[in-house]
């Protein structure tokens, strides 16, 4: 299942990537978030891929509709995470795939095809960047924490800008990566610490898995693990009930 999710997820990857280098077209969802047919035909690949190979699998997308639902195995895809960042031609976008077993993640790969970064994980058998093995850091102290965080409005519309405010005013450094490179960051010990206050299951369900077989712990704001919560706290691990106590305040 981790060889053709690793297939998949690259098979996916480098169409977008085709349509990257050109101009696809951009549609508005209720939202406002943005869609490209790159977006519909990446997820349509990875599906085709996924079906020909297990047939009785569910799919979770974000562009299309749900498929076996009530399978024991689901797997989640995120065609294009980051489609603003791919409609202005910032190469960080990437293609998410995971696999879950009983609504826990078993399998994630977060493949960034423009800089051609694939990060992937299995339970109990660690996360890799182009198969070199990879692990949280080892900082302990938040004062000393490199901070990554998603979209700050998102945060207001939560109410938890002041406690973000303060996560800042401790951490040493702070940028706001956001979307899934700032979870693979986190993965491979290159930042401390990402927050987001708006998630959906297609977003986390591969960096959790891949944070979590990478050392580090992954858990909403209530510090519970969860994929469906709609906000996610990423960790080396050994900050993680520090950032907590300060989301709770």
């Amino acid at each position: 299942m981790l060889d053709v999710a690793i297939d998949a997820a690259k098979a996916g990857g480098e169409l977008a990537l085709k349509y990257f280098k050109s101009q696809p077209k951009v549609l508005y969802k209720a939202d406002n978030s943005p869609v490209t047919r790159a977006d519909i035909e990446t997820e349509k690949l990875i599906r085709k891929i996924i079906s020909k190979n297990f047939p009785d699998h569910g799919i979770i997308g974000e562009e299309l509709p749900p498929l076996n639902p009530k399978a024991r195995y689901q797997w989640v895809i995120d065609p294009i995470d980051g489609t603003k960042m791919f409609v202005r031609k910032i190469p960080l976008w990437s293609t998410l795939l995971a696999l879950l077993e009983d609504n826990k993640p078993i399998i994630g790969v977060v493949f960034l095809p423009a800089i051609d970064n694939l990060y992937y994980a299995a339970k109990n058998r660690g996360a890799f960047l182009n198969n070199k093995r990879i692990h949280v850091s080892k900082v302990k102290d938040i004062n000393f924490a490199f901070l990554s965080h998603g979209s700050i409005k998102r945060f207001s519309d939560v109410n938890k800008i002041n406690n973000l405010l303060k996560i800042v005013n401790k951490s040493h450094a702070i940028r706001g990566f956001g979307d899934s490179d700032a979870y693979s960051y986190v993965a491979s010990g290159k930042i401390d610490i990402h927050l987001s206050a708006a998630e959906a299951i297609h977003d986390i369900a591969a960096p959790a898995i891949l944070i979590e077989e990478a050392g580090g712990k992954f858990t909403d704001f209530s510090g519970k693990f969860s994929l469906t919560s709609g906000n996610a706290v990423a960790t080396n691990g050994l900050l993680h009930t520090q950032v907590l106590r300060l989301l709770k305040q």
